[in-house]
């Protein structure tokens, strides 16, 4: 008999069976290396690097590679389906995003992000074209600290 899959696991299957759709949809092939790489980063609870995303993705694709790895995430950060965290070491992880416009706040201990809405910076984009003449198309915002679990840590 099957243990039944915990709460997190379905809600990440569902992610995961709606990216995949996505993935097909914008047509791209549903193949399993490109399956492990997108349950695994559904799975992940917090930013995941592409060397995590690896190593949790072979644990169902043991021939999954690193190159698959890596495009797999170009297409899902192209589609609007991943997001690209850029961490303060200057390395980056990526995480499962909201349709919308959305920011992060990232633990700069153990690197677990949150995805927030809404940024309310209209003002600073405009005195920023002011100044240098350039007409702002887009931005991200991350923001660094430490969570509530570290910080109890401390």
């Amino acid at each position: 008999m099957r243990a039944a899959a915990s709460p997190d696991r379905r809600a990440a299957r569902r992610r995961s069976d709606g990216m995949l759709r996505a993935l097909s949809d914008a047509g791209f092939s549903d193949t399993r290396a490109r399956r492990a790489v997108v349950l695994a980063l559904c799975e992940a609870r917090t930013g995941a690097t592409p060397a995590d995303l690896l190593q949790r993705g072979r644990r169902r694709h043991a021939a999954l590679g690193q190159v698959t790895v890596y495009r797999t995430l170009d297409i899902l950060e192209r589609l609007g389906l991943a997001r690209k965290l850029h961490q303060e070491d200057g390395c980056s992880s990526y995480a499962v995003s909201s349709r919308g416009h959305a920011h992060h706040v990232i633990c700069s201990s153990c690197h677990a992000a949150v995805e927030f809405e809404g940024c309310r910076i209209d003002h600073v984009l405009k005195e920023v074209s002011a100044r240098t003449g350039y007409q702002v198309e887009s931005h991200f915002l991350e923001l660094f600290g430490l969570c509530p679990a570290c910080r109890e840590k401390k």
